[in-house]
């Protein structure tokens, strides 16, 4: 089942999602994850330590998705391969444009450029949150024309060229969500655990597909927006609005029943104004 718990007071929803984390400890139920970003990964297990008890680690934890990684390869018996930092990511690129360098032509001077080979790796990093790979890339070249299509032709050479050389050494940091996700379609941990997530105003292409997963796979995800309904049309809450819906439709589609809690707000001050901005 997936139960979305909506409402305008973060502090309310992040309190809510302690509580019912805490229900869970209480009587004894392992298995609960409690998913947020890595910059409130430390407070949050401070505040759920508080919220559920001293005990609460033998049931409960709070991850990150690169944690969430780290678990899976625990639990499915696999090592966790070394990543790449910024440095050697661009170094790859340009070994990956070195060995091109005799096909490109729109490309043919980013070898010699830093700052360019910068701007690559960012684009393949973009293209990776999108799960946009190479092969998309080429057949986007095709159905183009022009220099724009002489472009993404070699952006599509030198992403496959760059896959290739990671392959053979660290893994590009952006990679470890397609393992995650392939570790977690042939394992039960999904099924073996309860999700909670929060904090999260939507998710990059990857991040929701791990999600997915989830919805399908475990017997209860629990995911807390900050907004007060289902595609919001309120500026503020438009980005968390459109998210909830997007997993209301994927559950649905798949056979998943839906819960939509809404937690009332106490700040109505706040929520005036931002009904009136």
């Amino acid at each position: 089942m997936l139960r979305l718990i909506l409402g305008t007071d973060w502090i309310e929803n992040r309190e809510a999602v302690l509580r019912l984390i805490a229900g869970e400890v209480k009587k004894g139920i392992p298995g609960q994850i409690l998913m947020v970003p890595e910059l409130i990964s430390h407070d949050t297990e401070r505040r759920l330590a508080a919220a559920a008890g001293d005990t609460s680690s033998r049931y409960a934890q709070v991850l990150t998705f690169s944690r969430l990684a780290q678990r899976v390869c625990e639990y499915t018996g696999r090592g966790l391969d070394q990543a790449m930092d910024a440095g050697g990511r661009v170094v790859a690129m340009a070994s990956a444009a070195r060995q091109l360098s005799g096909v490109l032509k729109a490309y043919a001077s980013v070898e010699t450029n830093p700052e360019f080979l910068s701007d690559l790796v960012e684009a393949v990093d973009e293209f990776k949150r999108c799960c946009i790979t190479a092969q998309d890339l080429l057949r986007a070249s095709k159905e183009s024309t022009g220099s724009f299509a002489q472009k993404l032709q070699e952006l599509s050479l030198l992403m496959e060229t760059y896959d290739a050389l990671c392959a053979q050494g660290k893994r590009d940091p952006r990679d470890q969500m397609n393992l995650l996700l392939e570790l977690l379609e042939d394992s039960d941990f999904a099924a073996n655990h309860t999700l909670y997530v929060d904090g999260f105003p939507d998710f990059t292409r990857q991040h929701f597909n791990i999600l997915a997963h989830f919805i399908s796979s475990a017997p209860l995800v629990t995911v807390c927006l900050c907004c007060d309904r289902p595609g919001s049309e309120l500026l503020a809450y438009e980005k968390a609005g459109e998210t909830a819906n997007m997993l209301i439709r994927y559950a649905k589609q798949n056979g998943v029943s839906v819960e939509v809690v809404t937690v009332p707000g106490r700040r109505e001050d706040l929520l005036h104004t931002v009904r009136c901005s």
